[in-house]
């Protein structure tokens, strides 16, 4: 970038800053400066030509005095269904009289790229942001910035401690190419989720360790269950929570160079022939997992590979003692390299009008300050980031005793 660019933005924002001290009484100005290239036709030798260029676009608000600041979030309805998001809203709302921060339930990508092209973005938050789903697209077409500076900036409690309290494997899943680029407010790992009453009808009072346990009480549990239409064991349809699962559990390096699922690895072809064999033998719904969700509910379900949250609503279904959740079963007894899990983070938009604003909000409604909605993520099932949630809610305080599985599953990411 030219000299001569730096000294025209900078006397752009000096005349800008001059401007807003004499208006300071009227309005509270929002100035934006943007750089885009634009196409121009001219004259070259008496010959037009079309030729771009990049020019400095100065885009100025007056906000009049006693107007709030619009910060406006996109953030998935699913998400918004689980846990006190609106709660959480309205409550920042309150304490600051020049903010007001909105939820958008309806996503639009296309039209927030567009925005960004122009310059002129309306929302300042993302969510959800899946990692494994979505943080190089997100990150790669600029829709989202990294957010480590604000949150460094941000005077909310618990901002001082967010990055440092966050268990370093989900930090790490919610990084890109070393910079963080959302605050999750859970993560979701793959474990086994059984009928502890079931399996103790055939005698099982464990979780099976290996596959060939899994296999074994899956026949027990066939024969024990027939009359009553139980099927023993499912898988919930998804690439990463059924083959990507098993083959974390057989392998201690699942990956292959590019950071692709390994899958002509020996351990990886055992693991497609074990699901095939469950399968065949009727040990699972007819593709290995038709329906499970809706046999899970009615009772005719005795387990089932899926994300953590899965136990739990079993438990709130059937009761506390007559579902537990465990650690996947692996090929071999202690082997593979843990389970399939991903954050579900929220982002801030690349231009955002708002970015340390919204940044702020995620800091007190997702931070480890705020400990009622540490307790609301423990209960929707979903297993919290950070160390302190597990330290003083699930093993200090007596209310949240039945999540203590949650410390194995911190263990396993």
């Amino acid at each position: 970038m030219s000299d001569r660019k730096m000294s025209r933005r900078n006397f752009l924002r000096g005349a800008l800053l001059s401007a807003a001290g004499a208006a300071a009484a009227a309005c509270q100005p929002k100035t934006v400066i943007v750089e885009k290239t634009v196409k121009e036709t001219v004259i070259v030798e008496g010959t037009p030509q079309v030729v771009e260029k990049e020019v400095t676009v100065v885009v100025e608000q007056a906000v009049p005095a006693g107007e709030k600041k619009d910060v406006r979030i996109q953030l998935s309805s699913w998400a918004v269904a689980e846990v006190p998001f609106d709660q959480y809203v309205r409550e920042y709302n309150e304490m600051h009289e020049d903010i007001e921060v909105k939820l958008d339930t309806s996503r639009d990508d296309t039209k927030i790229l567009a925005q960004i092209a122009t310059g002129e973005v309306e929302w300042s938050g993302l969510g959800i942001l899946t990692p494994f789903l979505v943080m190089v697209q997100w990150a790669e077409s600029g829709m989202v910035q990294p957010m480590e500076e604000m949150i460094n900036a941000s005077t909310v409690e618990g901002a001082s401690t967010l990055l440092t309290d966050m268990i370093p494997s989900v930090r790490e899943d919610a990084s890109y190419k070393g910079a963080v680029y959302s605050i999750p407010y859970s993560f979701e790992n793959i474990t086994f989720n059984w009928r502890t009453d079931y399996f103790a009808e055939v005698g099982v009072t464990e979780a099976p360790a290996t596959w060939n346990e899994w296999y074994e009480v899956a026949k027990e549990l066939k024969t024990w269950g027939e009359a009553e239409e139980i099927t023993p064991t499912s898988w919930v349809a998804a690439l990463w929570t059924d083959c990507g699962a098993l083959i974390c559990s057989a392998m201690e390096q699942p990956y292959d160079e590019e950071g692709l699922i390994d899958w002509m690895a020996p351990e990886a072809i055992e693991a497609l022939k074990f699901y095939r064999k469950m399968v065949d033998e009727e040990l699972t719904p007819p593709h290995g997992f038709d329906d499970w969700l809706p046999t899970y509910q009615r009772g005719n379900l005795a387990s089932v590979q899926a994300q953590s949250s899965r136990g739990v609503w079993g438990q709130m279904i059937f009761g506390d003692d007559k579902v537990a959740t465990s650690p996947i079963p692996t090929l071999e007894a202690g082997g593979g390299a843990g389970t399939v899990y991903w954050g579900n983070g929220l982002a801030v938009i690349n231009k955002a009008p708002y970015p340390q604003e919204v940044t702020d909000f995620y800091v007190y409604a997702l931070g480890p300050a705020n400990t009622n909605m540490q307790k609301a993520v423990i209960r929707s099932g979903k297993t919290p980031i950070y160390n302190s949630a597990y330290d003083e809610i699930i093993e200090n305080d007596p209310m949240f005793g039945t999540y203590k599985w949650m410390n194995t599953m911190r263990d396993d990411v």
